[in-house]
């Protein structure tokens, strides 16, 4: 079951679209990331049992990013709890990122082009830990998101279209050297 479910629609913040997994550590990371994402944007929560992996959000996502033309966040609590252990950095790196540095990546996206700005990119346009600022235009050029049994494959949305996937803090990180966003990830967000 996906239930949407909008925190603060009365705002001239940008949005921020986040998929939350329904259980005990889903619910715990939402409700804490809830707290500083508030300060910076509308947020809309996507709940579902976590099946789907990232597909509802992002399928939410997409569908609001076309018709209404903005650009948004797209966060996912998945990608803070199963990733190296790494929940904790990943927060407070989301947090200062997407929360301090907000205008950067929107700065980023503000243009006609399709675009996504993430901390960290992979060789393939991957968008590492499940966080990203979209324009319309980036969304426009992928087909619609649908289900898939790969959760791998919603880091890879981007691959192989138009569309510059732009990151922050390491662009094209690769399998040879993947453990430097960890390293960099402990170093800088304890």
């Amino acid at each position: 079951m996906i239930k949407v479910v909008v925190v603060n629609p009365e705002s001239d913040k940008p949005l921020c679209v986040c998929g939350c997994v329904n259980n005990e550590a889903g619910q715990r990371i939402a409700f804490e990331m809830e707290e500083w994402l508030i300060r910076s944007y509308r947020l809309v929560q996507i709940w579902h049992d976590g099946r789907l992996f990232e597909q509802p959000a992002l399928r939410y996502l997409q569908a609001h990013c076309i018709s209404s033309g903005e650009p948004a966040l797209y966060i996912h609590t998945r990608g803070a709890f199963n990733v190296w252990n790494t929940t904790r950095a990943t927060h407070r790196m989301w947090e200062y990122e997407f929360g301090k540095c907000r205008d950067k990546y929107f700065h980023i996206v503000n243009t006609d082009r399709p675009m996504v700005a993430t901390p960290f990119t992979g060789s393939g346009k991957d968008t590492w830990y499940n966080g990203f600022v979209a324009n319309a235009a980036a969304f426009a050029a992928i087909p619609e998101i649908k289900p898939d049994a790969n959760r791998f494959v919603f880091e890879s949305i981007f691959a192989g279209s138009d569309v510059n996937v732009i990151g922050t803090i390491f662009d094209n990180i690769g399998n040879d050297n993947k453990g430097i966003m960890r390293q960099y990830l402990f170093k800088n967000y304890k």
